[in-house]
């Protein structure tokens, strides 16, 4: 979807959990996510952070 240019806004809900695998949202080889922070807010033990495109 990211690299048909139809998502305006991400919303990523992070907990502080270190797992060490897993897909990477942005893959290192791919295009670069020109993205600007929007607002951060905590959320019970995790942090909800808003970003959109410039």
């Amino acid at each position: 979807m990211r690299d048909a240019d139809l998502v305006d806004e991400y919303r990523l809900l992070t907990f502080p959990t270190v797992l060490g695998a897993g897909r990477r949202l942005f893959p290192v080889d791919g295009p670069p996510a020109d993205l600007e922070l929007l607002d951060v807010e905590h959320v019970g033990p995790g942090v909800l952070t808003r970003y959109r495109r410039t």
